[in-house]
């Protein structure tokens, strides 16, 4: 069993100067693909999610980095990974465009536009000790027709981590399926802990592999060549994914307890299935509010 720590040891909380807790914990050469499509159907409706990565040098995003007002902010480097996931139905259509490190998973900014229900465009930029979110709506329905640059409606304000991260990662939630891809889970028993952040405050993620088991894919598999319809039972790696709780150096638990961790809307019992050979998700299963247990399953994957 091989345990990993990009925020805290399996085995406890490190110290702020631990040389372990500072060492790359992710492989960007692991995940073998750079766009997939996943849909899922339940009582008649149906949902995508499509998420693609790439590679981009930090002159061409420094330009759009927010400054953080009191706060130091997480610096680039060389690298950025760039992830744009767009997510619609079962009430959802919105698009979510994340700046991270690709070695260390440590989130940069993450701008968030709501294009259905409740119009909102909401830009994230990450500190060392919390985030800071700058927020538009339109004021009214003549402003919903408006780029976000130009809503009236606007907020703006630090949000400090309950618990200091002493140096260590910080992740967007959309930002696990690439970490997980990249990191060093193998084998059952293999475990990985990432310090996340939501809304409010910041969770601990576990993950940890899973006995094997095989399941069925059906999906269109696209490289530069070409593509080819991919229907078969595969033995994947599955793993567990949930939340904990952040405990502070005198071990009070921090955060709202009674808040799920969510991945790509779903929460609860999460399960991941990633193909064992190019990383690509397969499968992703977890409840939706309202719709209950929902599985979303690979239709669309392109590898490098």
């Amino acid at each position: 069993m091989l345990c990993i720590t990009a925020a805290l040891f399996c085995c406890g909380q490190t110290e702020a100067g631990d040389t372990a807790a500072a060492s790359p914990a992710l492989d960007p050469a692991r995940p073998g693909w750079s766009e997939i499509r996943m849909t899922a159907t339940k009582l008649f409706l149906s949902a995508e999610a499509h998420l693609a990565l790439r590679m981009v040098p930090d002159t061409s995003i420094r330009s759009a980095l927010l400054p953080i007002p009191g706060m130091t902010a997480i610096a680039p480097g060389p690298e950025v990974l760039e992830l744009v996931y767009e997510a619609s139905g079962l009430g959802r259509r919105s698009r979510l465009t994340l700046l991270m490190d690709p070695v260390s998973g440590a989130a940069l900014q993450g701008t968030h536009h709501d294009l259905e229900g409740k119009h909102r465009h909401r830009v994230w930029r990450y500190g060392e000790t919390g985030a800071y979110q700058r927020t538009r709506w339109p004021l009214n329905h003549s402003e919903e027709k408006l780029p976000p640059q130009k809503w009236t409606k606007a907020s703006e304000g630090p949000r400090l981590y309950p618990v200091d991260p002493a140096g260590r990662p910080v992740l967007e939630s959309t930002g696990l399926l690439y970490a997980i891809a990249a990191a060093a889970l193998d084998q059952p028993g293999d475990q990985l802990e990432l310090l996340v952040f939501r809304r409010r405050d910041t969770q601990i993620v576990h993950v940890e592999v899973m006995a094997p088991r095989a399941i069925s894919v059906n999906y269109v598999e696209v490289w530069p060549g070409g593509s080819v319809q991919r229907r078969r039972q595969v033995q994947p790696l599955r793993l567990a994914v949930r939340g904990l709780p952040v405990v502070d150096p005198a071990g009070k638990v921090r955060g709202d307890k009674n808040e799920d961790f969510e991945l790509l809307g779903l929460s609860g019992n999460i399960e991941l299935a990633l193909d064992a050979e190019t990383r690509t998700p397969l499968l992703l299963s977890g409840n939706a509010p309202v719709f209950g247990k929902v599985t979303l399953r690979l239709s669309e994957v392109h590898l490098n």
